[in-house]
């Protein structure tokens, strides 16, 4: 889940300076499998943190075809919670060997010398499988922290049915979403086109989609600017829906949204490709009944940007860094693996390997979506992506400042109150780090 996640190489490489990060002190271990002196194979023992669907499966697969590693999973909380129990065991010395990390919070991982330098194992033909903004979100002072997994464009996903009862076309700009939000309260009041999440960042997304850029660089200067003129005008329209009941308001894992989707009020979501799985396991009895489609923009030219993707980094607790960067790797780019994690249904993700994304296309059961190609839509949109975005050092504290202010919506915050508060808190973390920071 957690924000957007593009960075320009040139843009990593000032992330590593501005948080002085230890690029030489921090590098990674040498540890691999090797072969015992009796010749019989030495088996290197990893162990896996990961909040993935079907992370079992894949594992499972791994240990059969790997005679010289075998990977323990541990599945934990995703989220700021998830990334806590990260964050504590590495610096008690007990971290798992890799773990899963969404792009926005590798710079925290890396800043803090939480992750190694896996360069040496991530070879140039490694990175011709990916695509390059990939690459470029898991480097780093022109080092690579971790294997890039997957991307997660947003995008909106809505009920033909309902759709065609209320006679509703699919919106394609943001002006028409409104305008039908409206339309739908006269005829249905309790109905609305989505949800505005309060307990993820979808609102930096949404922000990036219409050319925000919350953090840039200037030498090693930070420019934290959450306020510009484009996330102005995102706070704007997003606070008039939720004042005016046009959507609803809630944490996205709350029991009311359930509860609307069943009832039929809550007649579309934006969401990342992601979310086409958790449609399908959690709505069984509606299959047939949704579909996807880009994104709303403001112009009406085709723009997304992208809410959550993950990696795979190796911990600096791990003594087995090459065969730790081995299995990432194999995560990423083997067929078996990306099957086992989307066939049934159970994941969605697109990888960020483009064959990769081929595979998942096949594997994933469309009849939820009426055969709908759903992996096209989501092929699509990747390559319509803002670029640009940098990610700050201390995203997980930003994010979890901004989602505080999202959950008072109801209680009388704005949305614009939110953002300037999680841009104050930003300012004062990133200089309380001893950073040189200036705010927008």
């Amino acid at each position: 889940m957690t924000a957007p996640r593009r960075f320009t190489t040139a843009a990593a490489a000032v992330v590593a300076a501005s948080v002085a990060l230890c690029l030489t002190a921090c590098g990674s271990s040498s540890g691999s499998a090797g072969t015992a002196s009796g010749g019989a194979t030495k088996v290197t023992n990893l162990t896996y943190w990961s909040w993935t669907k079907n992370a079992q499966q894949v594992v499972d697969a791994f240990n059969a075809s790997h005679k010289d590693a075998h990977v323990t999973l541990s599945v934990i909380a995703g989220g700021a919670d998830g990334y806590a129990k990260i964050f504590a065991a590495i610096k008690a010395g007990n971290g798992p060997d890799v773990f899963n990390c969404e792009y926005a919070e590798l710079p925290d991982f890396v800043s803090q010398g939480d992750v190694q330098d896996i360069s040496q194992y991530v070879t140039s033909d490694t990175k011709a499988k990916f695509a390059s903004a990939a690459i470029d979100l898991t480097t780093l002072g022109g080092k690579s922290w971790a294997v890039p997994f997957d991307v997660e464009p947003e995008l909106y996903y809505y009920r033909k049915d309902l759709f065609a009862k209320y006679h509703l076309t699919v919106p394609t700009t943001w002006a028409q979403f409104q305008s039908d939000a409206q339309a739908l309260k006269k005829v249905a009041p309790k109905a609305v086109l989505a949800n505005f999440n309060t307990n993820d960042p979808t609102i930096t997304a949404l922000s990036a989609q219409a050319g925000a850029h919350w953090f840039s660089t200037s030498g090693s200067t930070w420019t934290v600017n959450f306020t510009d003129a484009a996330s102005q005008k995102v706070a704007a329209y997003w606070q008039n829906l939720v004042k005016g009941g046009l959507v609803s308001a809630y944490a996205s894992n709350s029991p009311s949204i359930a509860a609307d989707v069943t009832a039929d009020t809550q007649i579309g979501m934006i969401d990342p490709p992601f979310e086409a799985a958790y449609l399908k396991t959690s709505y069984a009895d509606q299959s047939g009944k949704w579909a996807v489609a880009p994104l709303p923009t403001w112009d009406g030219t085709a723009a997304t940007s992208t809410l959550g993707g993950s990696t795979t980094t190796v911990s600096k607790n791990s003594k087995y860094a090459a065969a730790g960067a081995e299995f990432a790797t194999w995560l990423a780019t083997d067929a078996t693996a990306v099957k086992a994690r989307v066939t049934g249904g159970t994941s969605s993700a697109l990888p960020a390997d483009p064959q990769m994304a081929d595979i998942a296309q096949q594997a994933f059961d469309a009849s939820y979506f009426g055969g709908q190609d759903v992996y096209s839509v989501f092929k699509q949109a990747a390559t319509t992506v803002t670029s640009g975005q940098v990610w700050g050092p201390s995203m997980v504290d930003t994010i979890t400042a901004l989602t505080d202010g999202l959950s008072k919506l109801s209680s009388g915050t704005t949305v614009a109150a939110a953002v300037q508060a999680a841009q104050q808190s930003t300012v004062a973390k990133l200089q309380s780090a001893g950073l040189s920071v200036t705010a927008g």
